[in-house]
């Protein structure tokens, strides 16, 4: 009856129906009325209590985030922090919120030639990443070279300055592969960032910068190599085709390979929209997370998500769906939660599309998935 009551208020406060406990110290006059003389007051003193380290890591991840272009005149009208305003909250409460800058922060340079679509944003808005709450991001993607090796060394030197972590590109092979590591209460988290897309000019070698390509033996070394240095392993792919809502054979395959390895997370996007969620080896992969903060007009890219994800040392504990409106022409470059039959359509949706990935349901009618629970609470 008692691991029955500790398992029902520790899922209660994974999934946000009631406050986490909280250790504080009593620093005020507790007033106790006594039997025979209520006049009576006892004084309690301050009891110490040892901090213990959370069984949870909390991340919010997700997907593209590019706010050059169309979202601009808004920056310039209402702030730096006017894209990411109705989702902030949700974003600062995790120990590591995440995403995928897809373009480089820079004031100048020459566009790469021969390429159809070429992004940048102006440094003074790299705050905006920050102010919103993101601590941990991917630079691993076909926008990051835009503008060449100059403004890559910008971008990264924009990051440093606002403390944001990030992993997947640099102007040698090894700071493409450098991880990205955070210290959080829950203990250290590595990124790994991975760019599998074209143009393959774009992926580091040798002589050249430019972002890194997962070769799988090197990937696999890597990811060795991290599990005895932190507690917590998320991998970054930008792969998959571009409004497909299913994976490619090769995104299944690096991603089983990346957790069979030791990655504790995959978190997937460049395809633009949703695809579902597979559970392996009770490790959750997200093949794509859609757009987040994206500066275009897609008819294709209406409706996104934040993923909210508890792992603990045995992996998935529990992911939750947050269903967003990206739709451009309603909510202006400013992402904001889905509602009604569009938060409905989209859990349906990644409901549907998970199940043909896993043969089975892993997800609920409210968008939760549930993973193995630790030994302690079984």
């Amino acid at each position: 009856m008692i691991k029955h009551l500790v398992f029902v208020l520790v899922l209660s406060s994974v999934l946000g129906c009631v406050a986490p406990a909280r250790f504080e110290n009593p620093k005020s006059k507790i007033k106790i009325l006594h039997l025979n003389n209520p006049t009576i007051e006892m004084s309690w003193k301050s009891v110490p209590v040892k901090a213990q380290k959370p069984s949870y890591l909390e991340i919010v991840a997700g997907g593209d985030v590019m706010i050059g272009h169309w979202t601009l005149s808004y920056l310039e009208k209402y702030g730096a922090d006017y894209p990411f305003l109705k989702i902030e909250s949700t974003l600062k409460a995790a120990d590591i919120a995440f995403a995928n800058i897809e373009a480089p922060f820079a004031d100048s340079g020459k566009a790469v030639e021969n390429k159809r679509f070429t992004f940048k944003v102006p440094t003074k808005y790299a705050k905006s990443i920050k102010n919103a709450g993101f601590n941990l991001v991917s630079i691993a993607n076909n926008h990051i070279m835009d503008f060449g090796e100059p403004a890559l060394a910008t971008t990264r030197n924009i990051l440093q300055e606002n403390a944001i972590h990030f992993s997947g590109a640099g102007l040698s092979l090894q700071d493409a592969w450098e991880p990205a590591i955070v210290e959080t209460d829950a203990g250290k988290v590595a990124l790994l960032a991975f760019a599998m897309t074209f143009p393959k000019e774009f992926w580091a070698n040798d002589s050249t910068g430019g972002t890194a390509y997962p070769y799988e033996n090197k990937m696999a070394a890597t990811i060795d190599s991290l599990n005895s240095k932190v507690d917590y392993i998320l991998v970054s792919f930008h792969w998959g085709t571009e409004k497909k809502t299913t994976p490619n054979d090769y995104q299944t395959y690096f991603a089983r390979l990346a957790i069979d390895h030791g990655a504790d997370l995959v978190l997937g996007h460049h395809p633009h929209v949703l695809q579902g969620f597979e559970i392996y080896k009770n490790r959750l992969i997200a093949y794509s997370l859609g757009n987040l903060a994206f500066s275009a007009y897609s008819k294709a890219a209406l409706n996104s998500i934040l993923l909210k994800v508890k792992l603990h040392k045995d992996g998935l504990f529990t992911a939750g769906i947050l269903p967003l409106n990206i739709d451009n022409t309603v909510i202006e470059f400013q992402p904001d939660f889905a509602k009604g039959k569009q938060k409905e359509f989209i859990i349906q949706e990644l409901d549907s599309l998970s199940r043909e990935l896993n043969g089975a349901d892993i997800m609920n009618e409210n968008g939760f998935i549930y993973g193995h629970l630790p030994s302690t609470h079984n």
